[in-house]
């Protein structure tokens, strides 16, 4: 019989992950709010539950679950909507782990917005987590909820995610209205966050506390501004340029505990190219 896997949050990252997990023998139920609005592939069933009722997130366990894939998204951009989005659900599912006799292996998709470092510092896994805006104190609170639980957590804090349906800076590059200051940037590829997923999945031995998802080369915020405009075509010459640090930051994060458990990134560094 096939282990049993739920993606609680079934959206883009999901969508790009569950062809690979059904690949590798892995019975997947995606968990989201209306079902009837996302596609499947073969293999994957969708079933309607929101990660805000414990009742309803409690019933999904009647069956055996061998492993638990969360990626939360908020409806509400506020401090509110992230707790509602971030902590509430955490609540709920540390107090389902812990009613279970066999608790599950739990993935939780965070975010490097937990770090608050503004100098350029290196960053890993054991770097203080210091957040400087409402959503990144949510995400460190839902972290710290869901490794409460009696499940064997690991927690990956992904950098800023690009590719393929993530157009806004691009839009804002091309329209002329990327501001570049004086940041370190990191990124990881949408289809490396689901890789690295899929990896740990296969490797349960793998199973620290924390993994920083991120590629292997920090950027400057204009240097990774002039690899997307090649992509573009366009320059950066004209872009507004400003002094100060922004809300997210400046550091460079180390993907060395990543790259340890053996995952070979698709994309190591943003490239200057057409490819996305």
């Amino acid at each position: 019989m096939k282990p049993r896997l739920l993606w609680i949050g079934y959206g883009d990252i999901a969508q790009r992950t569950a062809p690979l997990l059904v690949k590798q023998g892995w019975q997947v139920v995606g968990v989201c709010r209306q079902p009837e609005r996302k596609t499947a592939p073969a293999g994957v069933e969708l079933v309607a539950a929101s990660a805000n009722n414990e009742t309803e997130l409690k019933a999904l366990f009647d069956e055996p679950v061998a492993a638990v894939v969360i990626t939360l998204t908020p409806n509400d951009y506020s401090r509110d909507g992230y707790h509602q989005a971030y902590v509430v659900p955490c609540r709920h599912l540390q107090q389902v782990f812990n009613q279970l006799a066999e608790p599950p292996r739990v993935l939780y998709v965070s975010s490097t917005g937990v770090y608050g470092q503004t100098h350029g510092e290196w960053v890993d896994e054991e770097s203080a987590t210091e957040p400087t805006s409402d959503s990144g104190e949510m995400l460190l609170q839902a972290e710290r909820v869901i490794q409460g639980s009696a499940a064997t957590v690991s927690v990956l804090r992904c950098s800023g995610i690009y590719g393929p349906g993530r157009e806004r800076l691009r839009q804002q590059i091309q329209a002329g209205t990327a501001v570049i200051s004086p940041t370190w940037t990191n990124r990881i590829h949408s289809d490396d966050v689901a890789g690295f997923i899929g990896h740990l999945l296969a490797h349960p031995e793998h199973c620290e506390d924390v993994y920083l998802v991120t590629d292997s080369q920090p950027l400057l915020q204009q240097d990774a501004y002039a690899r997307i405009a090649a992509q573009l075509g366009v320059a950066i010459t004209e872009l507004p340029r400003s002094d100060k640090v922004g809300a997210r930051g400046s550091k460079r994060l180390s993907n060395q505990r990543l790259l340890a458990t053996g995952y070979q990134l698709l994309h190591p560094e943003l490239a200057s190219t057409s490819e996305r």
